[in-house]
């Protein structure tokens, strides 16, 4: 029997995705697939376009076995995080033979070898990375330019930093190492588009520029089943379901819908209460606060707050981390036992449940198949992160154009979608 574990937002679902998941069977063999997908808010710091449950159908469309929830607190996150809670809840299922994931670089050995350079952290390394970060540079770009003034370091190290899907790729085979995960890690050239391109091609575009052609469409009325682009770009399954939710008023969610609260939020919580806030720094609540204070739209804020040292997506992960209430005391606390703290299902298909099954007895997490029950964790932690889910949830569905919708306690009421 062999497994096959592969990360994923799909936000939303694409061909790009499809390609990921077919070729990460045929390259493993795999005769399952257990697939780790975000909740309801994702790395980039915004609300998943659509509900974690309507990807989760998505994904089993195209061939996934088992669909594993990736917790809000680290779905949300930095890709250390990411790619550690991830690890960790593959890992913990004792059954995964392979972790696939896409990278533009699409050669293992060289994202090995960053991986175990940054693992490592020589003294050099540390004393060139703590230089750039103190001339005001990002983290990203500081490590790489770090990396890069290292002697005796291959250029085929440095430069493969410097790509979003790539920095993922190194986070998860550092988790590998940290954790000393008997997974072996496969990668698949990502193919089409940039991660962050906006450019409209006949097929493989990034899910960045199907977001933003999705929400122009709905502005203008348009059928998203009659789009010829969204027809050339998504499986007919996702569209199918992504016409679906849209009908029943469950999406599309954008992070507009959460403007006002957030500029609110900001304006309303006191500078004390913002420090506490993950990835915050000195002085970074108050140009926060004025940035709110001075912003009508969520853009301008972000805009606003946005230096070469804060890029954007950390501003958007600290908003996140403000709607969601999580703090970053407790992502330090998860960090320090092992980031996942429960394995949760979302859904599965007959091999998935065959899966499920044989792992049950031997899995080295907590399973939860129904949340209502999660209170019989034994440990706090885990508790605690799953009620962090119910909140984000809570506030997610505020964001459903259909009103009825709308009602608190959702996440509980979930039961794993069964696909025969």
């Amino acid at each position: 029997m062999r497994v096959v574990g592969i990360v994923a937002e799909y936000n939303p679902l694409h061909e790009g995705h499809l390609f990921h998941l077919q070729s990460a069977k045929k390259e493993t063999g795999a005769d399952y697939c257990v697939c780790v997908l975000s909740s309801n808010f994702v790395q980039r710091g915004e609300p998943s376009i659509f509900s974690k449950w309507a990807r989760t159908r998505m994904a089993l469309d195209i061939g996934a076995d088992l669909v594993l929830e990736l917790p809000v607190a680290l779905s949300s996150a930095s890709a250390e995080y990411f790619a550690s809670g991830a690890v960790r809840v593959l890992d913990s299922l004792n059954c995964v033979d392979y972790l696939c994931f896409g990278s533009e670089e699409g050669k293992i050995e060289n994202l090995e070898k960053a991986a175990v350079f940054l693992v490592d952290e020589s003294d050099e390394f540390k004393t060139e990375l703590r230089r750039a970060l103190d001339s005001g540079m990002s983290f990203a770009a500081a490590r790489q330019l770090a990396v890069s003034r290292c002697s005796d370091i291959p250029e085929s190290i440095s430069s493969v930093l410097d790509k979003p899907n790539n920095i993922l790729s190194i986070e998860y085979m550092k988790a590998l190492r940290r954790f000393g995960c008997g997974m072996k890690p496969v990668t698949i050239k990502r193919v089409g588009q940039g991660y962050n391109s906006l450019e409209r091609a006949n097929s493989f575009s990034s899910a960045t520029a199907i977001r933003q052609h999705l929400s122009q469409a709905i502005g203008s009325g348009k059928s998203v089943e009659e789009d010829t682009f969204l027809k050339s770009n998504l499986p007919a399954t996702s569209l199918e379901i992504m016409a679906d939710e849209i009908s029943m008023g469950r999406g599309p969610v954008f992070p507009e819908a959460f403007e006002t609260l957030l500029l609110h939020l900001v304006r309303s919580t006191s500078l004390k209460v913002l420090k506490t806030l993950p990835y915050m720094e000195e002085g970074l609540e108050n140009r926060l606060k004025d940035a709110a204070m001075n912003s009508v739209s969520l853009s301008e804020l972000i805009s606003s707050a946005v230096t070469v040292r804060y890029p954007a997506s950390r501003i958007r992960r600290i908003l996140c981390a403000l709607l969601t209430g999580i703090t970053g005391e407790f992502l330090d606390e998860i960090k320090a036992n092992g980031y996942a703290q429960y394995i949760r299902v979302l859904g599965f298909n007959e091999n998935g449940r065959q899966l499920l099954a044989r792992v049950k007895k031997k899995v080295h997490l907590p399973l939860i198949t129904r949340p209502v029950s999660y209170n019989k964790l034994e440990s706090r932690l885990a508790q605690k992160l799953f009620e962090y889910e119910s909140k984000a949830t809570d506030a997610y569905v505020l964001a459903y154009p259909n009103a009825k919708l709308r009602a608190g306690g959702s996440e509980f009421r979930a039961q794993p979608i069964y696909k025969k």
